[in-house]
Order: structure tokens, then sequence, then C-alpha cells
């Protein structure tokens, strides 16, 4: 008996030891944090910082340049566009853990409660009227060309979860995929962290009124079989199946 006892102690030890070297999965920021996380900072008065003026112009060009990328897929210099303007800007962002289906855009059940939030989030008084980047972002498994088509996809779901459910104005929200192009930890391409969807507020009330959206095109006529202006082309499409992040590694 006294050895079984002595067993007992000894798995249960173990088990305990074991628990204790898994990281515990860091909590789901909430709405508040949301909102904290992504309200702009105090502006600088311009006597102080002479090269802020210029940096806002950049701002409302690029904010009224990407309102008018909804319907194609932008170029590698557009995308390192964005990055700099983000950086130089010091724009305020967050990185959020949103699951999709294996090797798709189709957003999950466990995706659900942290996009509730961000729709809460974005619907606040403190955020409203401000223009938001929702950006899809992979590991380096895979594609460099799968990796970026199946983020941009992913990063256009969430964009369109959040008009339909929470009202989020369309021209509030642009979708862009970066890929592999921005790893969270280039020490490690492959990890789970650089799976990620990031929102970044582009552009303030203030700024956002200022960038104005491009004027609509005028209406043509389309043939029988063309498809309708909003209907997803080639580029916006899931990649095919097979390869990319969530693919098994090659035997």
């Amino acid at each position: 008996m006294r050895a079984v006892g002595h067993m007992f102690s000894a798995t249960l030890l173990l088990s305990l030891l074991m628990l204790a070297t898994v990281p515990a999965k860091a909590e789901d920021p909430s709405a508040a944090q949301i909102i904290n996380s992504l309200q702009g900072k105090a502006t600088k008065f311009r006597s102080f910082d002479p090269g802020q003026a210029q940096r806002e112009q950049k701002q409302e060009q690029l904010v009224t340049k990407l309102r008018g990328m909804k319907t194609r897929q932008i170029t590698v210099e557009e995308r390192q566009e964005i990055a700099n303007v983000v950086k130089e800007n010091d724009l305020p962002a967050i990185d959020l853990e949103v699951f999709f289906d294996y090797d798709s855009a189709a957003i999950t059940g466990e995706a659900l409660p942290i996009l509730d939030k961000l729709g809460a989030a974005l619907n606040s008084d403190k955020l409203k009227g401000s223009v938001f980047m929702v950006a899809g972002h992979t590991d380096a498994h895979g594609s460099a060309d799968y990796n970026l088509g199946l983020s941009n996809a992913r990063a256009r779901s969430v964009r369109e979860f959040l008009i339909k459910k929470y009202h989020i104005a369309p021209d509030q929200l642009v979708a862009v995929g970066f890929g592999e192009e921005q790893l969270k930890n280039p020490e490690d391409p492959d990890a789970g962290e650089n799976r990620r969807v990031q929102v970044v507020n582009m552009a303030n009330k203030d700024v956002a009124e200022k960038a104005q959206a491009p004027a609509a095109p005028p209406a043509e006529p389309k043939a029988k079989d063309e498809p309708a202006e909003d209907a997803p082309g080639a580029e916006d499409a899931p990649p095919p199946e097979g390869e990319g992040e969530d693919a098994p590694p090659e035997q």
C-alpha cells in the first residue's frame, strides 16, 4: 500500500510539473482594451514638429487611395507604402488571433467572441468615423503568392463580417493582405504568432473627413453575362487548397 501511495504521489507531482511547463494561452483583449489600443495619440503642435503636416498629408492621400482599392489586389509597392505610413505616423494598431477553417477564409465559431468585441469597439463613440485597415498576415510556410492570396481573402472575410453584423460603414474598413511580408517573429518564420489579423487606425475622424472618398465612375451598361461590380474576382477568391500556412509538410 505504501508503495502504491508513493507511486500515486510521484505521478501527481509529474503531472503538475508538466502543466507548469505548458504556457497559458493569452486571453483575448476586451472591447475596452481594443478601443484603448486603437485610439490615436494626442497631436503634437506643428511648431515643434515641422514634419507633421507633411506626414498627415501623406496619410490623407493614402486613405483616399485605399478607399479606391476595393476591387483589386494591391501591389507590393503599395503595401510597402502602407507599411511606411503606419511606421512614420506611429499609427495605433492591435494584433488579434482570429480562427479560420483549415486552408480557408471561412471564419470559425471560435473566432466570433473576439470579432464581436472588435465590432463593439469600432462602433464606440471613441472610434466612430475613423478609417481602419484590416490586415491579414500569415507565417512563411508555403509559397509567398499562396500566402498573399490567403491573407487577402481572410482580411476581406473579417471586413465583411463587421459590415454585415455591426453595420460598420464600408468606407471605414479597408482589407489588405500582406501574406508573409510582415512576420511578427522573423526569428521563427513558421511560428503561430505570425498568423494574425491586425487592425490599424489609418485615420481618425478629423483626418478621415479630409481624405475624400474617390468619386465613383459613371455606371456603364453591362453585358448580360458580365459579373456584377461587387462580385469577387480571381484575386479575391481564396487560393486553391493544398499549400500555404495550413498545409501539412510534404512527406
